[in-house]
């Protein structure tokens, strides 16, 4: 019986896009489309953290993360087939409303918080600090973004959105993190450093 997931395609390093061009495992577009990948699975690992929580908030992050996710989906789409060969014609695509919505929803989470005038150094509890992990996977999706949509094929997106909605999810993400730090927050200390080293001894 056949597989409908391996295809053998690829074993010898390339992928082949859904509007049927062949490109290489190493290129620019598909080290971006992996990026993106990674972010869509921290991000949804993060959302199940959320929804195992106690947090009178944890419903209204949920439905927000699960909106977002949506969002990856058809970022993925575009970058994959932008000429829309396979996708539909009336398929959604990264716009201003998303933006916005984003933006919006990042304002509310941070008239929660009371953030601190210091570096934050970690987050407080270990939802927290995988939020932290999802930032740093969101700004790395971004990087590899912007190398993209500076390659040929990257020139073909017309999507003047893409790059600032993304730019933005790493700040909701960063506001979200410290939202679930509840307020606890661990501040840069650098008077750590100037203490006897005999204490930082291990046992």
């Amino acid at each position: 019986m056949d597989s409908i997931i391996t295809t053998k395609k690829g074993d010898q390093g390339s992928s082949t896009l859904p509007d049927g061009r062949v490109v290489s495992k190493s290129s620019e577009l598909i080290e971006c489309l992996g990026s993106l990948e990674t972010l869509r699975a921290h991000l949804a690992l993060l959302k199940i953290k959320i929804d195992n929580t106690n947090s009178p908030q944890k419903q209204s992050l949920s439905e927000f993360l699960m909106w977002l996710l949506h969002c990856i989906f058809i970022t993925g789409s575009q970058l994959a087939d932008p000429s829309k060969k396979v996708t539909p014609s009336d398929h959604p695509k990264i716009s201003k409303e998303h933006l916005e919505i984003l933006e919006n929803f990042q304002l509310h989470l941070e008239k929660k918080v009371s953030l601190p005038r210091k570096f934050i150094v970690c987050g407080s509890n270990e939802i927290s600090g995988y939020a932290d992990i999802v930032v740093s996977t969101a700004r790395n999706f971004e990087r590899k973004l912007v190398r993209f949509l500076k390659t040929s094929e990257g020139l073909i997106i017309q999507n003047e959105w893409l790059l600032p909605f993304y730019n933005r999810v790493s700040d909701f993400l960063f506001i979200l993190a410290r939202n679930l730090d509840e307020n606890k927050f661990v501040t840069v200390d650098y008077s750590i450093l100037s203490k006897d080293s005999s204490s930082l001894n291990a046992d």
